[in-house]
């Protein structure tokens, strides 16, 4: 019996270690989030924590389970109500967590190699400090208590990630990104078909969350594609990837997120310029980009007036009121108005839960906690001076680990954080599970590596 497990376990390994069966298995895992998004939620996100077991227990490599454990976020369809706890759902979780927990207590927890913690441990202290002082929660919305240790459940998730992982694969982690970025792509057009909405001019709610919060996603997943495209030496897989990577330009379209619009416009040529100097076959990869250019500037000279005429639908669509909107100036000033409230509040922060008020969600028009469409305000709110500070620890931790990365093709890594940060600025990125999640298991992996001396 033992010798049949440990022949299925090398044979299963071998299996997620082949690059093309690896992007196939993605590829399925994918499949069966969006399946499970399309048809039932609950039976998807049960499908995925199944694999995950199995996965698990032929493995043991946490590395190899990166695909449903992101992608399982996006399976939710149906928005939540104010007034009850999701029961179902919380149980998955608490099922999945007792699952990994299990699977690294053999290993132990290592904080030699949890190079994200203080940062990720003083964000969730931060989160969690102004529930005692938290007076505006009635009770029959007690479930808001739970946006009080999001941040504390980020960080046990970081701590189970980083101590359950073996085998150290930047590719790998960049593949789930791509393929995150087809997923919410195809996410994006099946509601939109679904609604019968026009598509790249309407604002629609996808159930985890709202269309732009896809455009936050894509636009983190596209350093990823490019990471792909340069990080070979194989035309096919460019071309494969440059694939993904148009996919993805389609989906950003679709979310009608400015935000992500600008991003991606700054974006893609800073990361094109970069992809000319840091690829594995410069010779191959100049040729390819001047053909991708020339046939570009072709179909661009046939279709102009086709063009000129998509850019106006989507700018009178979305743009039509320039670059403000959600009253943002006004939920900045606020923001510092309640930071001003008291010596508590500027130096502890009042707590995520501060303000609320009726507004449009995944579950319809009900009282939601308000968001500040910006990191740094968000932040300041929840947390004060505190909160900030333990922000920029976080973001130091970030930078310099990412930057120690021996693979050349990190600068794809470095761009995305920073493009993403910078979009933080003027909408929700930290704090938010559809970020985070991503976000910590993605520092996982780096700090790993960095552990393990990785080098591409």
């Amino acid at each position: 019996m033992i010798h049949l497990y440990n022949k299925l376990s090398t044979s299963i390994t071998n299996f997620f270690n082949n690059k093309i069966y690896n992007e196939i298995y993605t590829f399925l895992i994918m499949f069966i989030a969006l399946f499970g998004y399309r048809f039932n939620d609950i039976i998807g996100i049960s499908l995925l924590i199944f694999i995950i077991l199995l996965t698990l227990i032929f493995t043991k490599d946490f590395n190899y389970i990166l695909a449903p454990s992101i992608f399982m976020l996006f399976v939710i369809n149906k928005g939540f109500a104010n007034d009850e706890i999701p029961l179902t759902l919380i149980f998955l979780i608490s099922l999945l967590f007792i699952i990994l927990i299990i699977f690294i207590i053999k290993n132990g927890i290592k904080l030699k190699k949890m190079k994200s913690f203080w940062g990720l441990l003083g964000l969730a202290i931060m989160n969690l400090l102004p529930i005692f002082w938290a007076n505006n929660i009635n009770n029959e919305n007690t479930v808001f208590y739970f946006f009080y240790i999001a941040d504390f459940a980020y960080l046990i998730l970081y701590i189970i990630f980083i101590n359950g992982i073996k085998k150290i694969d930047l590719a790998n982690l960049a593949t789930v990104f791509s393929y995150l970025a087809l997923l919410l792509t195809f996410e994006c057009l099946y509601k939109i078909i679904e609604l019968n909405l026009t598509p790249f001019t309407s604002i629609f709610f996808l159930g985890w969350g709202v269309c732009n919060e896809a455009g936050i996603m894509i636009c983190f997943s596209v350093p990823f594609i490019f990471y792909l495209i340069c990080n070979t030496k194989r035309l096919s897989y460019i071309i494969f990837n440059t694939l993904k990577l148009i996919i993805a330009i389609i989906g950003v379209l679709l979310t009608t997120s400015r935000a992500s619009y600008l991003c991606l416009l700054v974006g893609i040529p800073i990361l094109f310029i970069f992809s000319l100097f840091y690829n594995k076959n410069k010779k191959l990869y100049a040729i390819y980009s001047l053909s991708i250019l020339l046939i570009l500037t072709i179909f661009i000279i046939i279709y102009l007036p086709n063009i000129n005429n998509f850019i106006k639908t989507i700018i009178n669509a979305n743009f039509s009121n320039g670059l403000e909107s959600n009253s943002r100036i006004e939920l900045y000033k606020e923001a510092i108005e309640i930071f001003k409230t008291n010596p508590l509040y500027s130096i502890l922060g009042a707590g995520i839960c501060t303000k609320t008020g009726y507004n449009d969600s995944s579950f319809g028009y009900q009282l939601v906690p308000i968001i500040y469409h910006s990191t740094f305000f968000e932040t300041l709110v929840m947390g004060g001076v505190f909160g900030i500070l333990m922000l920029l620890l976080h973001l130091f931790e970030k930078y310099r680990n990412v930057s120690k990365l021996k693979d050349k093709t990190k600068i794809f890594l470095i761009l995305g954080y920073i493009g993403i940060d910078l979009y933080g600025l003027i909408d929700n990125t930290y704090h938010m599970f559809y970020y985070m999640i991503p976000l910590v298991i993605t520092l996982a992996v780096i700090d790993n590596s960095l552990s393990n001396k990785y080098s591409a």
